[in-house]
């Protein structure tokens, strides 16, 4: 993590002053994955987007917002899922300080802030908020299993991999992808060796239950080869 710090812009300096560091790195992650920041017209707005069949994990992700910037998100149901939103230009300035950008993510090509590179801790809770919102575990066959994280920006899945690696796994190399169905392509790492997934567990700790419930499954051999869809 040394080889970082000569990289970090003061802004960045700057944002690593802000209350409970480890819980920021958390929500950051969560904001790389399915979060949106709308700045337009008037209007601010922290938007958090999940499937329609994770209610328990938006109402998570409702109480970790609350509780962290002491605003109140109001949960939204929308035709391909559930949201937790808030209309707020305090927040959204917030997380301008901390490296994020509002706007389109694949656009902007964001990557993670280089602050959270500088301590371990701050890099698990990033990780830990990207496999949570982006990221899936699966098995192939028996109790084989992969976890996949998949993004739609090359940037965004090289500083992942980048991440997960500096953890001390060991990724596949970044794969890119031609999605027929959307037109699009997207970039995509796994990692696959059997130690270090029930290490990653472990470690990461994810806080999704869909990710912890297809685990215990794969591991106990009470699965087929589903792979999560939303």
């Amino acid at each position: 993590f040394k080889t970082l710090q000569s990289f970090v812009l003061r802004k960045d300096e700057r944002s690593t002053k802000m209350k409970n560091k480890e819980t920021l790195a958390e929500i950051i992650g969560i904001m790389l994955g399915d979060g949106c920041l709308y700045k337009g017209h008037g209007s601010y707005q922290t938007i958090i987007t999940s499937g329609k069949n994770e209610r328990e994990w938006i109402m998570y992700v409702k109480n970790l917002f609350e509780n962290y910037f002491e605003k109140t998100f109001k949960i939204v149901e929308i035709k391909y899922g559930i949201q937790a939103k808030c209309h707020s230009k305090e927040i959204l300035e917030k997380f301008l300080e901390v490296g994020l950008c509002h706007g389109n993510k694949v656009h902007n090509k964001v990557t993670i802030p280089p602050w959270l590179f500088l301590k371990r801790k701050y890099l698990i809770k990033t990780v830990q908020g990207l496999f949570d919102t982006d990221g899936c575990v699966y098995n192939k066959y028996g109790k084989y299993a992969q976890i996949e994280f998949k993004f739609g920006c090359e940037e965004t899945t090289i500083s992942v991999c980048n991440a997960v690696s500096n953890l001390g796994f060991n990724t596949t190399k970044v794969q890119k992808q031609y999605n027929n169905a959307t037109g699009k392509y997207r970039w995509r790492f796994y990692l696959c060796r059997q130690k270090e997934i029930d290490l990653f567990f472990d470690i990461i700790k994810p806080k999704n239950s869909k990710h912890i419930e297809r685990y215990k499954k794969i591991r106990s051999g009470d699965t087929g080869t589903f792979k999560w869809k939303r």
